[in-house]
């Protein structure tokens, strides 16, 4: 990856760990996403519109990646803000984002797509430490932690995340390489996950009389900001980079983020285990920029 890529990944790692944490803060997370998802189609309405008539930016198999990947997203933040509403934020949040990391890089060797040795390890080091970081000791190293009522929203997260992720990879190759299309591109796929993300709602959601009130609308105006805007450079970054594996594993640097901001936003327990494990998290990052 470029030190560029690099750049824009870690930009994005910053702003999705702290729209995660906006989700959070209010314990009112599926109100607060559907509010956030509907801000940006209102947003991006106008620009993206405008940038459409400038001319058709993609091929049409593209419009099925949208919808494929956009339900995928919705599936992804629907299971998020059940597994938060169920679970602390400093283990949901590492565990919904490090399986991703293997899926996609297996999904990416099905396309040809291989990490070098020192990638690999790279990969597994950031996997394992995403794995630790739920963990206050060392002694309380335990299957409790991730087999719970909670493992199941995590787990058809981390599948949403791989699913839009190794879609809208191969969809940047096809769609005209620039900022603004990947922008575009990005609009409809959060207006496809709005969609979805609402119908989900509607069938087995459960949303507090009193959310809307406690939630307002400040908080998920930044949240939009923050998620639609991370995520466009992370489609920018697809454009300019062949592994999508390496890019996932650039991204889980938000754990780091996340965790931090966890520990002193939410004040959950015991920090020096995880941040050690935030220490191997860096190194394997370290490891994906130099071998990847």
């Amino acid at each position: 990856m470029s030190t560029f890529a690099v750049l824009l990944v870690l930009i994005s790692a910053f702003m999705h760990a702290a729209w995660n944490v906006l989700a959070r803060s209010r314990r009112a997370e599926q109100i607060f996403m559907l509010r956030t998802l509907w801000l940006i189609a209102a947003i991006g309405l106008v620009p993206a519109a405008l940038l459409w008539k400038a001319g058709p930016p993609w091929p049409h198999r593209t419009w099925v990646c949208v919808a494929v990947s956009g339900a995928c997203c919705g599936v992804y933040y629907a299971s998020l803000m059940r597994a938060y509403g169920s679970g602390e934020f400093t283990v949901v949040y590492p565990i919904a984002r490090a399986l991703p990391v293997l899926f996609v890089t297996l999904g990416e060797m099905v396309r040809g797509h291989i990490p070098t040795p020192g990638g690999w390890l790279g990969i597994l080091l950031v996997t394992g430490s995403c794995i630790l970081i739920p963990f206050e000791t060392l002694r309380g190293l335990s299957l409790r932690t991730y087999i719970n009522r909670t493992t199941v929203w995590m787990l058809v997260t981390a599948l949403g995340t791989t699913g839009y992720t190794l879609v809208d990879k191969y969809a940047a190759e096809a769609v005209r390489s620039s900022p603004a299309y990947a922008a575009l591109y990005g609009y409809l796929f959060f207006v496809v996950s709005a969609v979805v993300y609402s119908l989900l709602m509607a069938v087995w959601g459960k949303l507090r009389q009193d959310a809307g009130e406690s939630v307002g609308w400040k908080r998920p105006l930044a949240a939009a900001v923050l998620d639609a805007g991370g995520y466009w450079l992370i489609l920018w970054v697809y454009q300019l980079t062949q592994n999508a594996g390496y890019v996932m594993a650039f991204r889980q640097f938000s754990i780091l983020v996340g965790v931090v901001l966890g520990v002193i936003w939410f004040r959950e327990r015991n920090a020096a285990l995880r941040l050690l494990a935030g220490s191997i998290l860096v190194a394997g990052l370290i490891l994906v920029r130099l071998c990847g």
